[in-house]
């Protein structure tokens, strides 16, 4: 663990800040004989702690009950007992709970819970007379019991247990230096001051990046670094939020088909009840003739072509291409003379609002007669791959989230991923910009599946996507540009009657 972040606080004074560990609520552990290695199953992955000393089994064994203090553990332990520790839990701290109370009393204030297993903490150094406030991606809310915080771009999750630490929460929605909210907070100096720093650590806290040591800085405006980062200045923190939590990644909560009401109300049917009212029948559809293929008819009246778990078969270069041209490129491109400022729009096969077209696509592939095994960039307007990653560790990985994504028991031949560019949205719209992203996301899949089907390619959608993964595998900001579809190709079965 970082110096900063020792297990034990200082020898205890009236009211001082008191540090608990704990367990995540979900997290199994495995306590075997002593001398064998304690197992830690989570909701990610299982954690083993190898060959735990007396002091660190029993600490986990504690741990896992509920918040303990570990000075209580290590209270008459061996020498070097305290480091051993420290070692271990520093291996597993994202599946550690680190609440903050006060001597003298069993209930926590605020407990900072991980929501990932990239979570950590590392606590810094706070500064009394230094401006603090809480980020403004940060959203306070309540369940009904007590307030919870959180943050698109914070990995942790804040629970304040009393009105206490609730109150400091709530006045860090205006900018203060911490000797300033002493004033107005009724906790003591040190427990304050310990509260900030697991909360600037989270990044659920910001603090005036520019504030020095000379007399005349005092006077100065608190500046926060947040606030002229250009990748989050076109972010509204409904829509960061909206999609973080639309996505895997960075939150614990449930996600998926999991059928929360099912056991309180009756399911909608797939076919809204007619309404009372004349009725009207329209004119029959002309489906394939001899003298008129109709591909599209063909293709919307029989919908995609469904695939298996297998693996599939292996596309050619030929069919990529089309299917890219037919679905994605850039047709033509102009300027939009609404704008204030030269803002570019292209017209392409699938809709998007006022042709922003925020989408790009990157094509993963296994299987692809006349192309390596990789992540590929595809250029709508030259028609053309760019390979970006053809790491194996990091194509396992991206590899692995497709099947468990799609059931799939090997990869699939080649998946589209298609990312967003949210400024290309946001920068011209207010509000809605997250919205008309996913609307433009549905167009290119829908025009993507058409396309496929009429070319008798097998496809699957995919209901999930990793917000990190992903844009890591081909060198992104998650914040400017991520996932928001996926499609599955596979060429399984022959070309449709009636293809032109």
């Amino acid at each position: 663990m970082p110096e900063t972040d020792v297990i034990v606080s200082p020898d205890p004074e009236e009211l001082a800040p008191r540090r608990l560990w704990s367990l995540r609520e979900d997290v199994h552990v495995e306590l075997p004989d002593p001398g064998g290695d304690v197992l830690l199953h989570s909701r990610w992955q299982t954690e083993r702690v190898v060959r735990p000393d007396r002091t660190t089994r029993e600490a986990l064994r504690r741990m896992r009950l509920g918040p303990v203090s570990l000075r209580n553990v290590l209270d008459g332990a061996e020498d070097g007992a305290e480091e051993r520790l420290s070692r271990a839990l520093h291996g597993i701290q994202h599946l550690i709970v680190r609440s903050i109370g006060m001597t003298g009393s069993q209930s926590p204030l605020l407990s900072f819970v991980p929501m990932s297993p990239r979570a950590s903490l590392d606590l810094p150094r706070v500064t009394p007379d230094r401006p603090v406030r809480l980020s403004r991606f940060a959203h306070l809310h309540s369940e009904g019991r007590g307030f919870e915080l959180e943050s698109p771009l914070s990995l942790f999750r804040v629970t304040a247990h009393r009105g206490a630490g609730a109150e400091l929460l709530a006045s860090l929605g205006w900018t203060a230096t911490p000797e300033e909210l002493l004033k107005t907070v009724p906790l003591p100096r040190a427990v304050v001051l310990e509260l900030l720093a697991h909360l600037l650590a989270a990044g659920l806290v910001i603090t005036d990046e520019d504030r020095g040591a000379e007399p005349e800085s005092a006077l100065a405006e608190p500046t926060f670094a947040e606030d002229s980062d250009p990748v989050l200045a076109t972010w509204s923190p409904v829509d960061l939020l909206f999609h973080t939590r639309s996505t895997t990644g960075r939150h614990d909560h449930d996600f998926g088909a999991t059928f929360t009401h099912a056991l309180r109300l009756v399911p909608e049917p797939a076919v809204r009840p007619l309404p009372d009212g004349p009725r009207f029948p329209l004119p029959a559809v002309r489906g394939t003739t001899a003298d008129d293929p109709a591909p599209l008819a063909d293709a919307l009246d029989a919908g995609p072509r469904p695939r298996g778990p297998g693996p599939g078969g292996e596309l050619t270069t030929t069919q990529i291409g089309e299917l890219l041209h037919r679905s994605l490129r850039v047709r033509s491109m102009s300027v939009d003379p609404t704008a204030p400022a030269a803002y570019q729009v292209s017209d392409r096969p699938y809709t998007s609002i006022s042709g922003s077209h925020p989408l790009e696509a990157y094509l993963t592939v296994t299987r692809c007669a006349g192309l390596p095994p990789g992540i590929f960039h595809y250029d709508p307007a030259g028609h053309q791959l760019t390979l970006v990653n053809r790491n194996e560790a990091d194509l396992a990985e991206f590899l692995t989230c497709i099947r468990t994504a799609g059931g799939l028991t090997e990869a699939p031949p080649a998946t589209i991923t298609l990312t967003a560019r949210f400024s290309r949205v946001t920068w011209k719209f207010s509000a809605l910009g997250y919205a008309l992203v996913l609307r433009d996301t549905g167009a290119a899949l829908q025009t993507l599946t058409l396309a496929a089907t009429v070319m008798g390619l097998t496809t699957a959608v995919l209901g999930n996507s990793d917000a990190d993964l992903a844009p890591r595998c081909v060198g992104l900001d998650w914040r400017s540009e991520a996932p928001v579809g996926q499609l599955i190709i596979d060429p399984s079965h022959a070309p449709a009657k009636g293809r032109p």
